[in-house]
């Protein structure tokens, strides 16, 4: 009798252990404990208040709602259904479940715990049978769900999650050890994506699975974390060479994935010197009155996240204690109407759960104005941080960026692919933005390189502000036949554009790009630099100096967002809120223009109207050499007649130099093709490679000297330097205050003939007087600059920015305009003639030349292990 008692105890605590909630592991664990969850509720009602809204509101959404494998969400109250990107099915997982923990009421811990069964219950999470992004997300999704909602399972529930959680891990790792073509693409978001869902499946089920099963899933996702660390710390800059938008939404389940790893295990692969490095390159690029576009649109587009940015920024704010991060994030914050559709906000939680309040933010008016990618070879001037300044960019990377670039040639460790499907064919391109309005965009659009890609081929060079020879583009641009990796292509690691000179000062900054082998070699072109002249920060002079051996057709082109028309020497450009754009053409004196509407995929995500015009200008007859030389001239649609006039200094040799006259002032730039070179022009004589003077009236005062020893008169020298200069503006020639910027050093003389007192970067130098010209005492070392000044040069902050106000939320229809994801695809089978002026800029060049240098070293002790063609697709 005692023993059938017995039994019947046994039983009956088996029936009760079915029924009660899964206890065996610790959960939560992989981002927080369960003794800090009051903590996180106060955080949700104040500080990160505006954070959690768009969560909340996005999970009520959903109340009353199931889903199905195919990704059809239905409410059964009313019989509505939204069709999912099955992707979003895993990112829902993670906002439903968060919001369950934060939310004293009990409806939506039941709604995620409800989906989270429901999705657990379809087994095979490989919904479209690719092992790839849909099967990753789905997995982690569920593993996160899984970390929160645990505790209010059943054992049954619990275990058939983690059936699922196990099936999935174990097949996406056999996809990745079996060399499925993500496995070794570290430059990729899809090995990021992957094998971050594969860590924390293994994450969260520690304890829950014996470790005989979770150990291998951990020690592959850990140890692919320690790969892609060390490519990903070749990338100094903060860009992508696929753009923001594919880096963010890699590291929107990536950096989780470390962050977990770390706190769970005390494993730290997370320090990751390009998400360091991002912060400035956003606060760099960021659009003062659209603070989450960034003004570099290059590598495929399908949309601008509101908020995607937002978590790595957060991550490397509270991470590195940065405060330009911060800084950055609350500018994004502060500027942005988001959205509340929950299958896109999972990044929205990690933000969440990185954003330290505590942290005080830098004031971003207090950085330099000009910013240099070396990763990218991206030059940015800025004409201030407040809205209504003007922003242009020149952008000269390779594909797959520098990193890209010597992680190939130098055949380091870890061996993997290069994968420049996203990359497009726009180097030397530039963009202009300024008083809010896009005024010289690229035509941004996705194109993934395949015969089987929608058109157009947005990755062609036409579609950008860039140069076509004979109707032809750069090398890689259209279809790209021998698969996405870069090593298929024997022109790849020739083809290497680059910015061989950068420098600014006060009102002025000066990049160079350097095209010459962006082409086949077939068409013979010696030489494409791009000089690029930010004039007075309010204006951009661009000069092309093309030559080859062989005649041809050039054509320069320029996008405009509404449309654009000739008129005489000028184009006429059509910006966005009554904004226009100028384009004086100078050079060549004879030209004809044509102008195409183009229409990329996505590209209404840009321009609502569907469509940018490309404006392309070539001269009248085809020759070997041509120099383009053009004005752009930011103004109105209801000023444009009043527009500054703009006339070459000579029209004998219109290459050689420009005027803008605006009232009584008027500036003079002389340009020669290389630094030793002199010319005269326009009462003006160079002994240089650019000069610049500003009259009122005919007075000088202020002159600019770019690697250069003299700019004069007819009758005078107005500025001369012993040694050739970097960038050496002289402002104040007038005036009883002498200001000097740019990186120059030396004892430069400078007519002043007013001037009792010097200042040189901001700091007051001695000098002594030689009749009307002022002799500065020579300068050998630096002067002191701030921190992160990327060309030696201080820059005053500009004054009264005015913060963006808005804060709102924004209704998401259920209906939506889809996802704001990276679209899914199917599987297929030399030396530079200009010296480099302050490199070291916002990433220094030191650390990049010594790693580099480290790269070409391990190219040489290491076997060039040569890889057969792929053709698959990212």
């Amino acid at each position: 009798m005692r023993h059938f008692i017995t039994r019947g105890r046994a039983f009956l605590w088996l029936v009760l252990l079915v029924s009660l909630p899964a206890l065996a592991g610790t959960h939560p664990s992989l981002f927080f404990e369960a003794s800090q969850l009051e903590s996180l509720r106060q955080k949700a009602q104040t500080t990160h208040q505006a954070i959690y809204q768009p969560l909340f509101k996005g999970a009520t959404s959903y109340l009353g709602s199931t889903v199905s494998p195919s990704g059809l969400v239905t409410w059964k109250a009313t019989g509505k259904t939204l069709q999912l990107d099955r992707r979003e099915v895993g990112n829902l997982l993670v906002v439903l479940a968060f919001v369950g923990q934060l939310s004293t009421d009990s409806r939506y811990l039941e709604l995620a715990r409800s989906w989270l069964l429901i999705v657990s219950s379809w087994g095979n999470l490989d919904l479209d049978g690719t092992h790839d992004l849909i099967q990753a997300h789905l997995l982690g999704g569920v593993a996160v769900a899984y970390d929160l909602v645990a505790p209010k399972l059943t054992a049954t529930e619990a275990s058939r999650v983690r059936t699922t959680l196990q099936q999935n891990a174990n097949a996406l790792m056999q996809a990745s050890k079996g060399g499925e073509w993500w496995a070794d693409e570290y430059l990729q978001n899809h090995n990021w994506v992957n094998h971050a869902a594969i860590g924390l499946a293994a994450l969260a089920t520690r304890g829950d699975l014996p470790d005989a099963t979770t150990g291998p899933w951990l020690e592959l996702a850990t140890g692919n974390a320690r790969k892609v660390k060390r490519v990903l710390d070749l990338v100094t800059d903060g860009l992508w060479h696929e753009g923001f938008g594919y880096v963010t939404y890699g590291l929107s389940w990536y950096l989780p994935f470390v962050h977990a790893l770390q706190r769970v295990t005390g494993v730290d692969v997370g320090d990751l010197v390009l998400v360091k490095a991002m912060p400035r390159a956003l606060a760099a690029t960021q659009l003062p009155e659209r603070p989450h576009h960034s003004l570099l649109l290059h590598g495929n587009f399908y949309a601008i996240s509101r908020d995607m940015g937002l978590m790595p920024l957060r991550y490397a704010a509270t991470r590195y204690r940065d405060s330009v991060a911060q800084a950055t994030a609350d500018t994004w914050m502060r500027g942005t109407t988001f959205s509340s559709y929950a299958p896109e906000l999972n990044q929205r939680v990690f933000e969440f759960l990185f954003y330290d309040a505590s942290l005080r933010a830098a004031d971003l008016r207090a950085l330099p104005l000009d910013w240099y990618g070396d990763n990218q070879q991206a030059a940015v001037f800025r004409g201030g941080w407040d809205k209504g300044s003007l922003l242009f960019a020149l952008k000269n990377g390779p594909y797959g960026g520098m990193a890209g670039w010597h992680w190939l040639k130098s055949g380091m460790e870890p061996r993997g692919t290069l994968n420049i499907s996203h990359d497009h064919a726009d180097d030397n391109g530039f963009y202009l933005y300024g008083q809010g309005s896009w005024l010289a965009p690229e035509a941004p659009g996705y194109y993934i390189g395949h015969s089987g890609s929608p058109g157009p081929a947005a990755n062609q060079t036409v579609f950008h502000n860039s140069l076509t020879i004979d109707g032809l583009g750069q090398l890689g641009e259209g279809v790209r036949d021998k698969s996405d990796s870069a090593a298929s292509y024997s022109w790849y690691l020739d083809r290497k554009g680059g910015i061989p000179f950068f420098g600014s000062s006060e009102h002025f900054g000066y990049a160079i790009g350097d095209g010459a082998s962006l082409y086949a070699s077939a068409l013979g072109l010696r030489r494409w630099d791009r000089h690029a002249l930010f004039l007075d920060r309010r204006w951009v002079v661009l000069r092309d100096v093309v030559q080859a051996s062989k005649s041809h057709v050039y054509r320069w082109s320029c996008h405009f967002m509404n449309g654009a028309t000739r008129e005489g020497g000028w184009l006429h450009g059509r910006g966005e809120n009554g904004q226009a754009l100028g384009v004086a053409v100078v050079a060549p004196e004879s030209f004809d223009v044509s102008f195409t509407e183009q229409r990329p995929v996505h590209i209404q995500k840009f321009n609502p109207t569907g469509f940018v015009v490309n404006a392309e200008v070539k001269p009248s007859t085809a020759s070997a050499n041509v120099t383009f030389l053009t004005a752009l001239v930011p103004t109105t649609e209801s000023t444009w007649a009043s527009r500054p006039a703009v006339n070459a200094l000579d029209a004998r040799t219109p290459e050689a130099g420009l005027k803008v006259t605006e009232g009584t002032s008027t500036v003079y730039a002389l340009f020669n093709d290389l630094p030793g070179q002199s010319r005269e022009a326009g009462g003006l004589r160079l002994a240089g490679l650019a000069g610049v003077v500003r009259y009122e009236g005919t007075t000088p005062t202020r002159v600019l000297l770019v690697q250069g020893t003299s700019l004069s008169e007819a009758s005078r020298t107005l500025i001369s330097q012993p040694e050739a200069t970097q960038v050496l503006e002289a402002d104040g020639l007038a005036s009883d205050t002498l200001r000097l910027s740019g990186n120059g050093q030396g004892s430069p003389r400078i007519h002043a003939p007013h001037a009792t007192r010097v200042l040189w970067n901001g700091v007051e130098v001695p000098f002594h007087r030689e009749g009307d010209t002022v002799v500065v005492g020579r300068v050998d070392a630096p002067l002191p600059t701030s921190p992160s000044s990327p060309d030696g040069t201080e820059t005053p902050p500009p004054a009264g920015i005015e913060p963006p106000t808005s804060d709102g939320i924004e209704n998401e229809p259920l209906e939506g305009s889809g996802s704001a994801m990276p679209p899914l695809e199917d599987p297929e089978s030399g030396t530079s003639r200009f010296r480099p002026a302050g490199l070291s800029c916002a990433t220094s060049g030191e650390p990049l030349a010594f790693t580099w240098g480290l790269l070409a070293l391990s190219g040489v002790l290491a076997r060039w292990r040569r890889r057969p063609s792929r053709s698959h697709v990212r």
